[in-house]
């Protein structure tokens, strides 16, 4: 019972301040994100430098908005399909898992006992959103989408950026004190869309690159571990694929035995998009088959 009261009051505070953090985080990005915003208005338009070379501005103006309709109807139509094959549960085998076979057979297989997730979403900002819920009831699985438009040539300004995060956290108690190998099993399920169309006289650029990031606390944090397991950027790019992976890292830490040990593990999805008709989203959250998950860690 006193192991377990302890516990208890570890989690209470380890997540809190995991929260906080992530919270504090996300202000201070948002901070940023505003202020660049504000100087990007207040710089001198470049067009003006078009304009003395003799380029009819005007004409630039109506083929973008024409362009960007057309790219919009396009998109339209591609989210739609991709919403549509989302609606039914992706099924995967991957046959054997011969690297997790292979882990020594005193191998802990911890499970979550917490979740949450953060982003950088603000409401005064209309070139960006995110939304997430819980999925499946499963504490290691979480819905999770955002997305970012662009606006204007790009040139000053016209950005949209947005990250969000979806943690998943473990309990460990090693019996010594020894190097131990950390191997969460990070899965995707979803789909990603990155568009742009850049011309000599704008600044158009999409960018979707979507992380994995190990930590771990015992008496203090030992430091992230960061992999991207996707990114795809251009100025001149249309993509859209799904992203159905399993993936593993590799993370040591030296832990003292008879303590508790609590390890995170982060799944980062970023979205920018620069000019008009620029678009990304990273959608882990439509219909059935679509989820992030970390379902667990192992450790030896």
């Amino acid at each position: 019972m006193k192991i377990s009261n302890e516990l208890i009051r570890m989690h209470e505070e380890i997540t809190r301040g995991i929260t906080e953090e992530n919270h504090q985080e996300m202000a201070v990005s948002i901070a940023e994100k505003s202020a660049a915003a504000r100087a990007a208005e207040a710089m001198p338009c470049d067009r003006s430098e078009l304009e003395a070379m003799g380029v009819n501005i005007a004409k630039l103006d109506a083929l973008e908005r024409e362009q960007n309709e057309i790219s919009h109807g396009e998109l339209e139509a591609t989210i739609a399909n991709m919403d549509e094959l989302s609606q039914l549960p992706v099924d995967l085998d991957g046959g054997l898992d011969v690297s997790s076979a292979l882990l020594p057979p005193d191998t802990f297989k911890l499970e979550p006992s917490w979740s949450g997730v953060f982003s950088d979403d603000d409401q005064q900002d209309s070139l960006i959103s995110a939304q997430s819920t819980l999925s499946r009831n499963f504490l290691g699985c979480r819905n999770l989408w955002n997305s970012a438009n662009g606006g204007g040539w790009g040139c000053t300004g016209g950005v949209g950026s947005i990250t969000s995060h979806a943690e998943f956290g473990f309990w460990f108690r090693p019996a010594v004190t020894k190097f131990y190998s950390i191997r969460p099993l990070f899965r995707f399920r979803g789909y990603y869309t990155v568009k742009a169309n850049d011309k000599w006289y704008n600044c158009k650029h999409a960018k979707s690159v979507i992380t994995v990031q190990t930590n771990c606390y015992q008496y203090n944090w030992k430091g992230w571990n960061s992999v991207n397991v996707l990114n795809e950027r251009g100025g001149n790019i249309n993509r859209t694929r799904r992203f159905d992976i399993d993936r593993h890292t590799n993370n040591s830490y030296l832990l003292a035995g008879g303590d508790w040990a609590f390890v995170r593990a982060r799944i980062q999805l970023h979205a920018r998009a620069q000019g008009g008709g620029s678009y990304v989203k990273n959608d882990f959250s439509t219909g059935a088959a679509n989820y992030l998950c970390v379902p667990h860690v192992h450790v030896f």
